[in-house]
């Protein structure tokens, strides 16, 4: 079993990797595209002698040992620049020593600010070169301790009214991006454009540097004859069977990001369905404990690449979830309420898109910000062919995990302990085949993944290989899951024997 799946991970790396030209391209490729360079194996084949050596290397056993201790407590959850995950990255630097890989990464004794003369004074010039090691540094903005403060300006009539509102309590916002915004209100019904039912929510209204209200979801949810209930596209889209969160789910639809394309300041969203209690009843206080979902109210830590402007999905433009009672004050001066103006919509299935008159917001975000660094782990095998070794294809997996929260360790086997844990087979596999690829192959375990890709961008911006010679990556993740599993069962019905 184990053999037969792992040919046919080798294969489609091969095939993905080694077989082709690619060129780089600013956008996505299309899926056909994508396609055309895999190859499906509906029948293992045997494995070729020239690669039986670093195939039969791969054991159930060793990566048993290698997951086991890489997502054992030692590591605390291998969370980005903390001490867990520095062990996790010098532990698989130091098997690529072992498999004799070449290193990819910094020089040794590079300067805390990244360069070799902060720490080695003026001789550093004179000094013999050194050798590059197994670890690319990379410096991190850490943004901790962020809160933000909303408060409202209403004209009323001949009167003026200030009021502040409490997040946590009137308001929700995941923004650590520490800005100050101030802008008047307009109310964008569901913040919907789709022109084939001819629906428009934002036709005819200014929504440019202005902060924008809207309901979460789409119009007539409960009402079967609504017209985004009729196209099974449309209702997937609005109506998820698993419900979209204020932030959007991962690769699918986002209306917030769509919204904040249009270049508003921000956007306050109030849940289509349900009630004030509701909301807060997810916010009153620690959730039990539980191993199958631990409830850890944990400190909010952002990190991100200093100089570069690359904001998380939700902060394209700050998204903010209000309650009803913060949107009823927002809309006082128009004399109605977030409630009236959803069943309107409801009712005519057609917008009630406004300006909320005399209405003015001021959102601002404040937090700690430090500089600290965490490393990728880049370790490359040399093509045998002289012209395209100097091409490569990369083979990689995300090293860090969740870390931990009191007593709580999150210790990430899964996600990504096995992928990384296939990255080193494959290393090892790799260098000891007697005979090398025609291309360079580059081995990584990137840091940052789970605060936002941040190990694998900054290697776009700091390539070993350029990225114009780079011909794909293959990133190992759930693949490698089901091959790990594979090998476990059979481990263990040898053991139970």
């Amino acid at each position: 079993m184990k053999k037969a799946v792992l040919s046919v991970l080798v294969i489609f790396v091969l095939a993905f990797g080694l077989s082709g030209q690619a060129t780089q391209q600013a956008q996505q490729p299309k899926p056909e595209d994508v396609l055309k360079n895999l190859v499906l194996v509906e029948k293992p084949q045997a494995v070729p002698d020239k690669m039986k050596t670093g195939f039969d290397s791969i054991t159930a056993k060793d990566s048993l040992a290698m997951l086991t201790y890489i997502s054992s407590d030692l590591m605390e959850g291998r969370e980005t620049t903390t001490r867990g995950y520095q062990l996790a990255a010098e532990y698989a630097a130091s098997l690529f020593t072992l498999w004799k890989l070449k290193p990819a990464g910094d020089q040794p004794g590079m300067g805390r600010m990244g360069f070799r003369g902060f720490d080695r004074g003026a001789d550093a010039s004179r000094a013999a070169p050194q050798e590059k090691s197994f670890l690319q540094e990379l410096a991190l903005k850490e943004t901790t301790d962020s809160s933000t403060q909303i408060s409202l300006e209403a004209k009323i009539g001949a009167s003026t009214k200030a009021r502040g509102f409490r997040s946590g309590m009137d308001f929700v916002s995941m923004s650590s991006s520490v800005e100050t915004v101030s802008a008047p209100v307009v109310f964008a019904g569901f913040g919907i454009t789709e022109k084939e039912i001819g629906y428009d929510d934002f036709k005819s209204l200014d929504v440019k540097g202005k902060i924008v209200l809207i309901l979460s979801e789409a119009p007539g949810k409960d009402n079967p004859k609504s017209p985004f209930q009729q196209k099974k596209e449309l209702k997937e889209k609005y109506f998820p069977a698993a419900p979209m969160g204020p932030f959007g789910r991962g690769g699918g639809f986002n209306k917030t990001q769509e919204i904040a394309k249009l270049g508003v300041a921000a956007i306050l969203q109030v849940q289509n369905t349900g009630k004030d209690s509701d909301l807060f009843k997810g916010l009153a206080g620690p959730r039990q404990v539980s191993d199958e979902r631990p409830g850890a109210n944990r400190p909010r830590r952002r990190l991100s690449i200093p100089g570069l402007s690359t904001r998380m999905p939700w902060e394209q433009s700050p998204v903010i979830t209000i309650t009803r009672e913060m949107a009823n004050a927002i809309l006082e001066a128009s004399g109605q309420k977030i409630d009236d103006l959803k069943k309107k919509i409801d009712d005519a299935v057609k917008p009630a898109s406004m300006e909320v008159p005399g209405a003015r917001l001021s959102i601002e975000t404040t937090a700690k910000t430090a500089l600290t660094r965490c490393r990728n782990v880049l370790g490359y095998i040399e093509g045998s062919d002289p012209a395209l070794k100097n091409e490569v294809v990369v083979i990689g997996a995300h090293l860090d995990h969740l870390g931990k929260f009191e007593e709580y360790i999150f210790n990430g086997s899964d996600d990504n302990g096995s992928g990384s844990v296939g990255v080193m087979n494959l290393a090892r596999a790799f260098a000891a085949n007697p005979v090398k690829p025609k291309r360079s192959v580059l081995f990584c375990l990137w840091t940052g993944e789970e605060q936002g890709l941040l190990g694998a961008e900054y290697y776009t911006t700091h390539p070993i290989y350029p990225l114009e010679r780079t011909l794909a990556d293959a990133e190992i993740n759930i693949l490698f899951n089901k091959i790990i599993k594979a090998t476990t069962d059979k481990l263990n019905a040898r053991l139970r024997a």
